[in-house]
């Protein structure tokens, strides 16, 4: 008799989000982990050391709250928008020569 369970559950990981670099998508794993979320990182390099882009995978049945909790996470079109209106603190450490 053969056992199929690690294939299936193997077939039950899916790409919640592709990232330009592993780091990224580690931290964006931890952060649905801390949620209780199932999340693992695969980079797409056939060479270890040489890892540029990353995919962050999740159980297709949590597939529904990881898009939820990573769009609770984003910044609104308003939050983006107050952030880049607001003048930047001052520098304390800078030169200045008024």
């Amino acid at each position: 008799m053969v056992d199929h369970t690690q294939d299936e559950e193997e077939d039950s990981w899916v790409v919640l989000q592709a990232c330009p670099e592993p780091m990224g998508a580690q931290v964006l794993a931890g952060r649905l982990q801390a949620d209780g979320i199932p999340a693992r990182v695969s980079t797409l390099s056939p060479l270890p050391g040489l890892e540029q882009n990353a995919e962050v995978h999740v159980p297709r049945a949590f597939l529904a709250r990881a898009q939820q909790a990573l769009a609770a996470q984003r910044p609104s079109e308003e939050e983006l928008a107050e952030l880049a209106a607001r003048t930047p603190p001052e520098d304390e450490g800078a030169d200045r020569s008024d």
